[in-house]
């Protein structure tokens, strides 16, 4: 009979370890199912004990031992992952089990008995595993790179890379964000190597993706491996580097607890594998080029601060366009599109072209506001700002985050007025407004509302290109579908991310320009109500070094990071709970000091949020006392490092 010590895969669950007991023999780093609760979850086994050398501390134990009667075992993740997860864990404020739920697919988890481990489980290679959770360690140090330039420039970097570790009998995991990074990576990269390049995202089927794995595991030849960073977790032991594009993306951070940065992970992982990292991007993030100057990271090639561009730019200033209009009309109408863009359209109808038009937000309007009393129209559930939107019958509010939907025709909540007024611009009116000036025009559009699915995004998208005279309207989302050059682009209004409580919103600002400006062909027209924003400049001259130069500055001026690592606290309840609850994470994790904002932020019906911020100097993260206080904090406290907002 064996005491087996689990890691449970599994969120929600406030130990690191668990203990069972079973008569099968089962190695160190298998991964087993184990009964907890009323369900049963994978486990990562570490650690295997003879009963008979553990009696005493069976019997002192407050609670009973649960058997495992049956148990089908795979040791599949190395001990390289586990110990990168167990790092993460501690870096992140999380137990190990739910950081490898974040980051191992469920996919796997889920058909591991179907993934063919019989090379890794073999006896050598169980042997190998055991001595390396006994503690084995490689001593030499693992290489980081970085390289800015652009995605033609990269790449072409990436390729040579991939040919030299060829040569090396070393394979390439290539790490990407989002489905269609992976989807264009593969039609760049594989060329000549096809037959051993292989993908996985989550858009496979689970049946793909293990007949995949096990194409992969199976396979002698050296790989190029396009994946999320959650596929990492394949036991390839041979992978020698891993390629991590898009740094600057946000897609990398998870959007629940343990709110994991996937980048960190992977860096965390190289190290324990002692692999080469490489982190590109045609803007990285501002951390990430102080790394490489201040020798953290070392240039792949010389970091390019100068993006270079054949189209022709323009700024328009649609503040004084909008007193122009009102001066020559007498009447408050807002200007939506300048005449310069117009213009523009009007010559890509006629020259058979392409154009796309990206706005911040989708909807009419983001926000609507009372003409009488200067109340916002918020959401009666969560209070967050409601959206104005366009349907057949009538138009209605939508809450873009907890989804009422109500009728537009309402009166003010708060002095019974009528006089409604929306303020800023959506892609749906931004659509509205060409179809009324140009009602032949091929117009499409790429937004949430729009393109609820992958495939449908991507139809809209080839129907684009494939249409000529097309006009694309779309936010964000619409950038990670376009990946061929368009004739004439333009940004109708990006001005309300200025307004985002995100020390990064300069950065994530000029990331968007960058990246619609790189596929551009002819002319590229920002259109902003506020001109003396720096960022709009360095956009259209490709200035990134005094952007940098500039960033930093703030940054160490607001003991942001790189100078600090920012921890944020969250806590939700009604107004009472709330203050109370303050009070007591203020003792509990003294002598630090958490600055806490001071207003509510509106929840869930008559529930109410509070954020505070702690921040630990640069390189002193992760505390060992702080960490034991957050970590013993209540579960219904949030704990979330490096944050993307503040609040």
């Amino acid at each position: 009979m064996r005491i087996l010590e689990v890691i449970p895969i599994a969120r929600g669950i406030n130990k690191d370890t668990l203990s069972y007991f079973t008569g099968s023999d089962i190695p160190v780093g298998a991964i087993i199912k184990v009964p907890l609760r009323k369900r049963v979850v994978p486990a990562l086994v570490i650690n295997s004990k003879d009963v008979g050398d553990e009696k005493v501390e069976i019997k002192n134990s407050s609670f009973p031992l649960k058997k495992i009667a049956k148990i089908k075992h795979a040791s599949l993740l190395t001990k390289s992952f586990a110990d990168a997860a167990e790092t993460t864990a501690d870096y992140y404020v999380g137990h190990i089990g739910s950081v490898l739920n974040s980051i191992v697919p469920k996919s796997i988890l889920e058909n591991i008995e179907k993934i063919d481990l019989s090379e890794i489980n073999s006896k050598s290679h169980l042997d190998q595993t055991k001595n390396q959770f006994d503690g084995a360690r490689k001593t030499t140090k693992a290489e980081k790179f970085v390289i800015q330039s652009s995605d033609e420039d990269r790449y072409a970097q990436y390729k040579s890379i991939i040919r030299e570790e060829f040569a090396k009998n070393s394979s390439v995991f290539f790490c990407l964000p989002t489905i269609q990074d992976i989807k264009k990576a593969k039609e760049t990269l594989q060329k000549g190597i096809e037959p051993f390049t292989f993908v996985l995202h989550s858009s496979l089927n689970k049946k793909e993706i293990v007949e995949t794995i096990n194409k992969i595991l199976k396979e002698k030849h050296p790989l190029l491996i396009i994946g999320t960073g959650g596929f990492l977790s394949i036991p390839k032991d041979n992978i020698s580097t891993i390629i991590l594009d898009k740094e600057n993306s946000r897609s990398y951070k998870t959007q629940v607890r343990p709110y994991i940065d996937i980048r960190k992970f992977a860096e965390i992982f190289a190290e324990k594998m002692n692999s080469k990292i490489i982190f590109g991007d045609l803007l990285l993030r501002t951390d990430t080029i102080w790394k490489q100057k201040n020798g953290e990271l070392v240039e792949l090639a010389s970091l390019k601060f100068r993006s270079l561009t054949t189209s022709t730019q323009e700024i328009v200033d649609m503040r004084s366009i909008q007193k122009e209009t009102e001066e020559k009309e007498n009447k408050n109408a807002f200007k939506i599109l300048s005449e310069t863009l117009e213009q523009k359209i009007k010559d890509n109808i006629e020259n058979n072209e392409h154009m796309f038009i990206f706005t911040g937000r989708r909807g009419l309007s983001p926000s609507t506001v009372c003409a009488d009393c200067g109340n916002i129209v918020k959401c009666n559930y969560c209070g967050a700002h409601i959206v104005l939107h366009k349907s057949a019958v009538e138009n209605f509010f939508l809450c873009h985050k907890c989804g009422e939907r109500r009728s537009a025709l309402e009166k003010c909540s708060y002095c019974n007025g009528w006089r409604l007024t929306t303020l800023g611009i959506g892609s749906e009116m931004v659509e509205e407004k060409i179809k009324e000036l140009f009602p032949k025009a091929n117009i499409y559009r790429i937004d949430a509302d729009t393109a609820t699915t992958h495939k449908k995004a991507q139809d809209t998208a080839d129907k684009f290109y494939n249409s000529p005279q097309g006009i694309l309207v779309g936010t964000e989302m619409a950038l990670l579908y376009l990946t061929e050059k368009i004739e004439n682009t333009a940004v109708v209004s990006i001005d309300s991310f200025f307004s985002i409580p995100d020390f990064r919103i300069n950065e994530r600002i000029l990331n968007i320009l960058l990246k619609i400006r790189s596929i551009t062909d002819k002319n590229f027209i920002i259109q902003t109500r506020d001109i003396a924003q720096k960022v709009f400049d360095y956009a259209v001259k490709g200035n990134l070094v005094d952007f940098y130069r500039d960033e930093i500055e703030d940054r160490q001026k607001f003991n942001f990071p790189p100078f600090a690592t920012l921890l944020k606290i969250s806590i939700c309840g009604t107004k009472n709970e709330v203050l109370e609850w303050v009070e007591n994470i203020q003792k509990m994790i003294e002598p630090y000091e958490i600055d806490v904002f001071p207003a509510f932020i509106p929840q869930a019906k008559g529930k109410y949020g509070v954020n505070g911020i702690i921040k630990i100097p640069q390189g002193k993260w992760p505390d060992k006392e702080l960490y034991e206080k957050l970590k013993n904090l209540p579960m219904d406290v949030l704990v979330n490092v490096d944050p993307d907002s503040l609040i």
